[in-house]
């Protein structure tokens, strides 16, 4: 009998082969599964941030309006079975390795993303769920999950990022429009040069596009379990979806109220401060844990523990993030992409910016719990947050 753990040291062992792009294997795997992304209605969702709170506002309405669920999200914080959940229910360990190695036994050369995906799909197709919404992993277009052909897409917001793997914004625009379907619907919350690749994808597939515009969004009535301003864009992403979709309004407003979403401007408060836990990871994303925290907690002193990866713009969100009197505690995530201590040192310092590099990410946070400061914030990368969240919030 397999066990988790025996899963764990497949998928690391995968991990090896690094991303691959193509649809020919996910293909190959489903083919040898049965096509069980087929035995389910299907929701798609892309974008650059905020699909994950989208996905999952969207999972919680569904389930409020008595539909079994299932919701396949990417990456995870602490465990991997965070990635696949049915009606906001992590899978088991057992039924994970289960799964994962039914898809080792499909005999197909596949990367880790993509035995994830298929793994998921299996096992909602096997738990016999309703609907499910599925998060893109990257990008769009070549994505292992885009072998679905959903009943609505979105597409989030569109901002540079992985600009190594998917080019300029006018490339990665196109890329996540690649999700769009013949005559499926699409919402999105893109704007400038993105919003007219979308609009002129779907005008070629045919597919009707509702348009959320950040900067004409009405105060939302509805009272929302997350808290960042940048959460009621999402929101009424997920309201726009869930009224295509003919959900009632009981449904859309207990999702809301109910939904849950770890690491994303999470304020945890304990006996050693207030903590802000937020999983920011690019420039888009460190603008909008800025402007949360200006709006939230204007005054008093900010002490941070911040880490962000190699291939990331950690310069650009650097500038955005830190204001002068901040304090920083630089520890790397746990990821072999991750930027090192003394580059972000470095750039700290360019920006006159004070910190210290702390190596072992426990350490840093328990630096962070002695250190004198109003708010107490960890962000930058969500392979770090993952690994140190529970140390402040259980």
């Amino acid at each position: 009998m397999k066990t988790y753990n025996d899963a764990l040291k497949y998928l690391d062992w995968l991990c090896v082969f690094g991303i691959k792009e193509g649809l020919e294997r996910i293909k190959a795997l489903t083919a040898a599964l049965g096509e069980p992304q087929n035995f389910y209605r299907t929701i798609h969702v892309a974008g650059t941030n905020g699909k994950g709170s989208v996905c999952a506002m969207l999972a919680e309405m569904l389930k409020a309006q008595g539909l079994r669920v299932g919701l396949f999200t990417s990456p995870h914080l602490e465990s991997y079975c965070e990635r696949i959940k049915i009606n906001g229910e992590n899978i088991s360990e057992s039924n994970f390795a289960e799964m994962i190695f039914r898809v080792k036994d499909c005999n197909v050369e596949a990367t880790h993303f993509e035995v994830l995906t298929a793994a998921a799909f299996e096992y909602f197709k096997e738990q016999a769920i309703d609907i499910a919404v599925i998060e893109v992993g990257l990008g769009g277009t070549l994505d292992s999950t885009n072998v679905i052909t959903p009943e609505l897409s979105i597409i989030t917001n569109v901002a540079l990022d992985h600009e190594n793997i998917l080019g300029d914004l006018e490339n990665i625009a196109r890329n996540k429009a690649g999700i769009i379907k013949e005559k499926v619907p699409v919402v999105t919350g893109a704007t400038g040069k993105p919003l007219e690749i979308i609009r002129e994808i779907a005008a070629e597939k045919n597919s009707p596009l509702y348009e959320i515009n950040p900067l004409k969004l009405k105060a939302q009535t509805l009272k929302l379990n997350l808290l960042g301003d940048y959460q009621k864009i999402n929101a009424a992403i997920a309201i726009k979806a869930a009224e295509i979709l003919q959900l009632d309004d009981a449904a859309i407003a207990n999702g809301l109220a109910q939904v849950e979403w770890a690491g994303r401007f999470e304020v945890v408060k304990n006996s050693s401060g207030v903590y802000v836990i937020d999983g920011a990871h690019n420039p888009h994303g460190a603008k909008a844990l800025r402007e949360s925290l200006d709006k939230t907690f204007p005054h008093g002193k900010r002490v941070w523990v911040f880490g962000a990866l190699k291939d990331k713009n950690f310069d650009e969100m650097i500038k955005i993030l830190f204001r002068a009197d901040d304090y920083v505690i630089v520890t790397p995530p746990d990821s072999d992409r991750a930027a090192s201590t003394e580059m972000l040192c470095k750039s700290l310092h360019e920006n006159n910016i004070s910190c210290v590099a702390v190596e072992n990410n426990f350490e840093a946070i328990e630096r962070l719990k002695n250190l004198d400061g109003d708010i107490k914030i960890i962000a930058g990368s969500l392979y770090l947050i993952g690994k140190v969240r529970r140390i402040i919030s259980h």
